[in-house]
């Protein structure tokens, strides 16, 4: 109890933070009421409807990456926003006319339409989070997901009619809070070169998208999706009291004088995860009472890394605005998939009568998460990932002009011991030329160029291109 008083006492409650909490708090709402009301009323007329809504969302989030990484500038808040309103308001309704009329057709447009608008939302949800750092970021999630709890059990108690008006509200509210707080991101992105300009003269601005962070939340997030659908009834997932074991450790996180590294929490996370999987082998084939411990179980781990997920999501985008549309919009999409494959595991597990089979099915879930674990993330830090992050510089379209840049360029190639081709692409670099310029230039191909500026920036010690023209500048000094 002490912890959490100084946890409480420790926030720092502005209009931004309040405002935060809140968007958030509706998203975490939104998809709980999406899950518990509206998906399992798709049973009676079509079921499939679930899945085609769920992988319309999937394939939304990642082509809103893709275009962000090609053609960030050409993204309008105004203009997306609005289309997002029309289109959700226009699938929304399909969905309430298909299910008075069980028409399946009907049912499927508007779940699609629906599920493609709301992705709109939960990216404006991120792009707000950005502007906030540190403690506050991280209370401002953890009071959105205790509120998110509190919630449940009002919503709950609600007419069906009344939670489904309920549901059709939240998107519009969260991006009525979050639109204005959005805009420095855009601004960002409309200042500086695109994602896929940056990765090749400033990779430390760019997370690729087969970074191990997104290798990390799938993981995760398809511990979530067997989570909901393990032990899940009439399609309904089990409620536990164990889902706010996360809280408390966050708790304790906004307690202590500084802030812990963001891989402490994945390490309980991991746990959580761990121990609900062996929980449910071992409670296989015995009494169902004791299934909600390794659902709940799994709940608190996945949980504790969606808290996770949040705030390393909205950290990368506040060090970097340019690459937050993209990285939140990866992100979430490498979480909607991850969650579509782990309750694929789940359901499969449900419907085994065998107890023998559903036990090799749970082993096999268990063997893939502790492997990876110890393989392709043994060493991946979240911390790290984090502050490895830089600013997009916006070196273009300006050229640099400076006087004997290039006797610099000599001299720095010359200092850093540069190969030949090295030397060609770091004057090129130097003169404020980008990838594409480079690339025909020098007619050589995009990864050729990704590795030879790798090379560079390592042999002298810089990570962007700002840096690199900084260097080459003072050369002439340090000669």
């Amino acid at each position: 109890m002490g912890v959490a008083k100084r946890a409480l006492g420790q926030l720092r409650i502005t209009p931004l933070w309040a405002r935060c909490v809140i968007v958030i708090t509706l998203d975490l709402m939104y998809t709980w009421v999406t899950n518990t009301w509206l998906y399992p009323s798709f049973v009676d007329v079509l079921p499939a409807a679930r899945e085609c809504s769920s992988f319309a969302g999937v394939l939304t989030m990642l082509a809103l990456a893709w275009v962000a990484y090609k053609h960030a500038e050409k993204i309008s808040k105004r203009v997306w926003s609005a289309a997002a309103v029309g289109m959700f308001l226009a699938g929304m309704a399909l969905v309430f006319v298909a299910l008075w009329t069980d028409s399946p057709q009907l049912l499927v447009v508007g779940a699609v339409v629906r599920s493609i608008a709301s992705r709109w939302f939960v990216i404006m949800a991120g792009l707000q989070l950005c502007a906030l750092g540190g403690k506050s970021c991280m209370s401002a999630i953890a009071v959105a997901y205790l509120a998110s709890y509190a919630l449940r059990y009002f919503v709950g108690a609600m007419p069906d009619a009344i939670v489904l008006c309920f549901l059709a509200v939240i998107p519009l509210a969260q991006l009525a809070l979050s639109y204005r707080d959005a805009e420095s991101c855009f601004v960002t992105m409309r200042e500086v070169p695109s994602a896929d300009v940056a990765s090749l003269v400033q990779p430390a601005s760019f997370l690729p998208f087969s970074h191990r962070l997104f290798v990390a939340i799938f993981l995760f997030r398809a511990a979530y999706g067997f989570a909901i659908a393990y032990g899940a009834t009439e399609g309904n997932p089990q409620q536990v009291f164990l889902s706010v074991v996360p809280l408390a450790f966050v708790a304790i996180f906004l307690a202590l004088p500084r802030l812990p590294r963001a891989d402490v929490l994945y390490q309980i996370a991991a746990l959580l995860v761990v121990s609900g999987l062996i929980s449910a082998l071992v409670f296989t084939g015995t009494i169902s009472a004791p299934g909600s411990l390794p659902n709940g179980l799994l709940y608190a781990g996945s949980e504790c890394f969606d808290v996770l997920m949040w705030f390393v999501l909205a950290s990368i985008g506040a060090r970097n605005p340019a690459n937050a549309f993209m990285v939140f919009a990866w992100g979430r999409g490498t979480s909607s998939l991850a969650i579509l494959v782990g309750t694929s595991f789940g359901h499969t597990t449900n419907f085994s009568s065998d107890p023998f089979v559903t036990s090799l099915w749970i082993a096999a879930v268990l063997f893939v998460f502790v492997a990876l674990n110890l393989t392709a993330l043994e060493r991946f830090s979240f911390q790290e990932a984090i502050e490895g992050v830089q600013k997009t510089e916006p070196v273009e379209p300006q050229l640099v002009q400076v006087a004997g840049l290039d006797e610099l360029c000599a001299n720095a190639a010359k200092r850093y011991r540069l190969t030949p081709r090295e030397t060609e692409i770091m004057e090129l670099l130097a003169h404020g030329r980008n990838g594409p310029f480079i690339q025909e230039k020098l007619v050589i191909s995009r990864n050729t160029i990704k590795t030879h500026v790798s090379n560079i920036y390592a042999k002298m010690g810089v990570h962007s291109q700002q840096e690199l023209i900084d260097l080459v500048e003072g050369t002439q000094a340090k000669g």
